[in-house]
Formats: structure tokens, C-alpha cells, sequence
């Protein structure tokens, strides 16, 4: 994009901007159509190498389309099911439903057959959108749930009764609107009113639906734009189905115009990125993790990796005199990502600092932030992350926060409040009750904040190890403790053990760890896990004694993780012991 059109956007988004805070999810669609009427909004690859380009006008005639004949068949208040890969027609297809229909259900294509039919049950879903991925998936949870009458594919056409092709909704819709049917169009919207059901990950408990408003979506939209520098395109990683992805980048790229392309594969990653050349990207902790260690694998692969440390340097002591050479210095390294840095906006997990900052000592802009499911999902944002990777940054606009009883360090409870937050589970009315107090929402995340306001997030109350002697230790400090003076770790969970000490059980800690042998030279395995167990119990030294850990278990293979890349830690725990054979 050259000097002229970003101008010419940036006049657009101007209006935009004047045009006040949004209402609606309807509003914001209908917004940037009139405003940016033509421009493209989605790329997306098909049949693995064709590229197609969608408008915004393209985009809202569809979604009015599939949304009128949705009311035609009677779906009106239903909730809707989405599920499938990242692609222009998941995108259609859960707007069509939360801007005039019902509510929509977005869900996690990677979990099994059984809990998506468990969900969708859950959810009182009655209509379902899909990619051919999930044919057998649904054909079979039709059986077990009369409710489900209609299933819409998104890429294939099946004869089963029930079975409608997207093309075929689009057609129907059009033909309605043709003849003058305009309920879907002329439809308002309560802004109170849920728009979607949106299921947590459930990495250490049951999945949860959060009932999530168009205000809520609203507000974190507004939020966003009025904080951080809305980029010209942005990529499309994270499952459309988590809120960070979907309210963070698709609403947003959407309302301001910055074309989201959307990645087809994460076997294709780094070439989507070349072939692209986002400007921006929405990422997970892991994400930034295999993007600084790939940068140093492919350093050490070419013999390069003692250059670039003293390049690093260099830079470093240039910027700390005013001078800023890192697109001249890493340029190498920036040609593996479309000639640019991208934007990276962290969210989802607490990320490694050295990773962090690493990143950005080659010019990548790191954002991080702290969220939840339940606040749409923005609580706080940190700009800078790459010069403080282990601040979750200031209060959002509308959004406020507050440390509940806290310790004799300042570390309690993260209670938040605002226009973003839930309104509850859907159909639990106890989890819902549990989570509200005068108003706040509880997060059951700890932290402390400073005298400027300023977050810092210590770790889940799930999570906490209590030990005999009564302290209380995040999981989290033991990890990022680990990896940050064991650069080598990979990946690392700390968890509560019982183990048989002078005649009798304690609780104590032990920690998971994943190295990769790669990463050791002319070891075998038996030697690298003795020198991770030798290095692990050597740091206990810097360590005040309850925060020494007792029991290592070394692992060469990635722990599980859910669809947005989070390690679940119960299956860690559960497989532990196993760990150690």
C-alpha cells in the first residue's frame, strides 16, 4: 500500500471515529460499508494456492442474505452453531446470525466428536454452520439431538435431509431481498441482548458458556481503536472461535478497514506471511516462542548464531544512545516475514520475557495485555511490552479493575467491572452467582498493581500450590524462574506433589519441563535429562526454600496444549508420573 491509499484510509477512519461510540455489532457492519464501500476486507487462499479477495460491500450483502433466509425458515431467536476453519464464510455466517437472527455459538474445531455434540446440546444450538470437515460430526449428533433440523456446509453439498449448502442460503436470501423482503435488514438490535455463547477453553475445569452481548463486543472494539494504531492489514492465526481473535482482530480490521488475510494452514504459517505481508497479527504465547526460536535455529543452522549476538548487542547499545538501525541490522530476518516486522499482539498467557524482549531488540512491536473470555476480552494492555514483558499494562477504556483483599506483598484477587464484562454462564445460574460481588466480576486471577495503576498478574487461584507449611506459590514463578535462567526450556509446569520425606508425605513442587535434544550437542537423552535435573536443582540455591523445587520430570515432546495453544495443565499433572518412566 503506498503513501496515497493509506492516506486515503486513514481519511476514512477518520469518519469513522467521528461517528461516536458503536451500539451493535449490526451498527459496526453497516458502518464500514458506508465508509469504506468497495475496499477489500478478507484475502483468503483456496484449493491451497488460489487467492480471493472479498469487499466489505461483498461481505455485508452476504450476511444479509444468509440472514434473511435464516428468518425464513424460522430461526429467528435460535441458537446457531458455528464451527470450522479460519474463512470468509465463518466470518459471514456468525455475523448472519448475531445481526438479526439469534445467537450465535462459535466452537473449537479441534475438539472430539463427543464434546462438540456435547456442547452444542449444552448450548440448545437448533442450526449449525460447517466446513465438510464435520459432516460425519454432525450426521451423527443429529441423531442424538432432534433439536439440530439444520446443518449449513460451508464447501461441499450433501443430500442428507436437514443439509443445505452456504451457496444455496445466499441464494435463497438474495431472492427474498429481491423481492422485497427486508425483516433481516430493518432488524434492531438490542445491544443488551447476547450475541453469542462463547465456551471457555477449559484447560483446568469443565467448559463454561459466557454469554457475551453486543455491548460487550462493542466496547472492546471501541476500545481497541482508541488505543492502539490500527495497522493497514493484519493475519488471521488465532481460531476465529476464541474472542481474542475474533473480537481483537476480525471486528476491529473490519470497522477500520485493515485487510485481515487469513491463514489456511499452520504448516503454512511463514510462507502466508511472505506471500501476505501483514502488517499486524494477534498471537498466543507459544506463537512468539517459535517465532524467536526459529529465528535462532535457523541462526545456528547457517553458523550464524554468534554473529547475530553480537549484532544484538551492538543494536542494543545504539538505541540506548538514540539510534535505531535494527531494519538495516536484522534485514536478513526481516525478509522471512514480508520485508516488515509485523505487529505482534500478545494475549491469551503470560508470555516469556526473554522472548519477549528478544523480539523486540530485532524490531518486532510486542503488545501484551491481560483479558478473559468473560471481558470480551480486554482488561488491561501494556504498549510496551518489549521493554517491560512482564507488565500486563493500564486499565482499558471503560474497563476498571481492582485488587481484592490483598496480601502483605499487594497480591490479590483481580476483580474487574465494565461495559465488556459477561452478564454470566448460560444456564448456571451458581457459577454465575459465584463470580459476582457489589458488581465485580472475579476473575480468579491473581495480581497486584502499582501506585501509577499499573498491572501485574501473578497467577490463577486454580492453580495455586498450597503448601504444609501454609505458603501459597504460583505455578507461574516457578516457570517463568526456570526458563528464564534455563534458556534452553521449552516449555515448563510447575505442580503440587505429595512425596514420602524423612517417614512422612509433604506436599511439595515439582515441575515439568520439555527440552528439545536438538538444542544439546552430542548428548544422548539419559545425559540431558540428568544436566536438566543437575541445572533445575542447582537454581533452589536462588530460591527462598518454599519455592525450592523437589521432583523434575523431563520430558522431549511438546506438553498438550488446547486449540489456542495453551498447555493443559490437568493433563500435564495426570501424565506426570509417566513423565518420569
Amino acid at each position: 500500500m503506498d503513501k496515497n491509499e493509506k492516506k486515503l484510509v486513514d481519511e476514512l477512519r477518520h469518519k469513522a471515529h467521528m461517528m461516536g461510540p458503536l451500539r451493535d455489532l449490526k451498527e459496526m457492519l453497516n458502518r464500514a460499508e458506508s465508509n469504506f464501500t468497495g475496499r477489500t476486507a478478507i484475502v483468503e487462499k483456496q484449493n491451497k494456492t488460489e487467492v480471493v479477495s472479498y469487499t466489505i460491500t461483498r461481505l455485508v450483502s452476504d450476511v444479509n442474505a444468509v440472514g434473511t433466509a435464516l428468518l425464513s425458515m424460522g430461526l429467528k431467536g435460535k441458537h446457531i452453531a458455528v464451527l470450522g476453519e479460519n474463512s470468509y464464510r465463518w466470518v459471514v455466517s456468525f455475523l448472519a446470525v448475531v445481526c438479526g437472527v439469534g445467537v450465535a455459538v462459535p466452537l473449537d474445531k479441534d475438539l472430539s466428536d463427543e464434546d462438540l455434540s456435547k456442547l452444542m446440546t449444552k448450548s440448545d444450538a437448533e442450526a449449525v454452520f460447517c466446513s465438510k470437515t464435520y459432516y460425519k460430526t454432525l450426521k451423527e449428533h443429529i441423531k442424538n439431538d432432534e433439536r439440530m433440523k439444520n446443518v449449513f456446509v460451508w464447501n461441499k453439498k450433501y443430500d442428507d435431509a436437514g443439509f443445505m449448502t452456504f451457496d444455496e442460503l445466499v441464494e435463497k436470501g438474495n431472492e427474498l431481498i429481491k423481492n422485497g423482503d427486508r425483516s433481516y435488514i430493518d432488524a434492531v438490535i438490542d445491544n443488551n441482548a447476547v450475541a453469542a455463547i462463547v465456551f471457555t477453553s477449559g484447560t483446568t475445569g469443565a467448559n463454561k458458556g459466557v454469554m457475551l452481548s453486543h455491548k460487550n463486543f462493542a466496547t472492546n472494539v471501541d476500545g481497541i481503536i482508541d488505543t492502539i494504531p490500527t495497522e493497514y492489514t493484519s493475519f488471521s492465526l488465532l481460531p476465529m472461535n476464541h474472542v481474542f481473535e475474533l473480537s481483537c482482530n476480525i471486528f476491529t480490521a473490519l470497522y477500520m478497514n485493515a485487510t485481515i488475510y487469513v491463514n489456511d494452514s499452520l504448516k503454512n504459517i511463514l510462507s502466508n506471511i511472505q506471500l501476505f505481508k501483514p502488517d499486524a497479527m494477534n498471537a498466543v504465547p507459544l506463537v512468539l516462542e517459535g517465532i524467536y526460536n526459529g529465528i535462532w535455529a535457523a541462526a545456528k543452522e547457517r553458523g550464524k548464531a554468534e554473529p547475530l549476538k553480537k549484532l544484538v548487542k551492538l543494536s542494543n547499545k545504539l538505541r540506548s544512545h538514540g539510534i535505531d538501525l535494527r531494519k538495516v541490522l536484522f534485514a536478513s530476518i526481516r525478509k522471512n516475514f514480508g520485508d516488515k516486522f509485523p505487529t505482534l499482539v500478545c494475549g491469551g498467557a503470560p508470555s516469556r520475557a526473554d522472548y519477549v524482549s528478544g523480539l523486540g531488540d530485532f524490531g518486532f512491536r510486542v503488545y501484551n495485555g491481560y483479558g478473559l473470555t468473560e471481558s470480551s476480552p480486554t482488561v488491561t494492555l501494556n504498549m510496551h511490552a518489549d521493554d517491560d514483558p512482564t507488565s500486563a499494562g493500564f486499565a482499558f477504556p471503560k474497563s476498571k479493575f481492582i485488587i481484592h483483599n490483598p496480601d502483605a506483598d499487594g497480591i490479590g484477587e483481580i476483580w474487574i467491572k465494565g461495559d465488556n464484562v459477561t452478564q454470566g454462564y448460560y444456564k448456571d445460574p451458581e457459577a454465575t452467582a459465584e463470580s459476582f460481588e457489589d458488581g465485580w466480576f472475579k476473575t480468579g486471577d491473581y495480581g497486584r498493581v502499582t501506585d501509577k495503576g499499573e498491572l501485574f498478574v501473578s497467577g490463577r487461584k486454580k492453580t495455586l500450590i498450597i503448601l504444609d507449611n501454609g505458603k501459597n506459590v504460583f505455578p507461574e514463578d516457578i516457570e517463568f524462574f526456570v526458563m528464564d535462567n534455563l534458556g534452553y526450556i521449552r516449555e515448563a509446569v510447575a505442580l503440587e506433589l505429595e512425596k514420602e520425606i524423612r517417614g512422612r508425605t509433604e506436599k511439595v513442587i515439582g515441575l515439568a519441563v520439555y527440552v528439545e535434544p536438538s538444542d544439546f550437542d552430542d548428548m544422548n537423552e539419559k545425559e540431558i535429562k540428568e544436566k536438566v535435573e543437575k541445572d533445575i536443582f542447582n537454581l533452589n540455591r536462588r530460591q527462598p526454600s518454599y519455592k525450592k523445587v523437589q521432583d523434575v520430570a523431563v520430558v522431549t515432546k511438546e506438553f498438550p496444549k488446547n486449540s489456542t495453544r495453551k498447555i493443559i495443565r490437568q493433563k500435564v499433572a495426570d501424565s506426570y508420573e509417566s513423565y518420569k518412566q
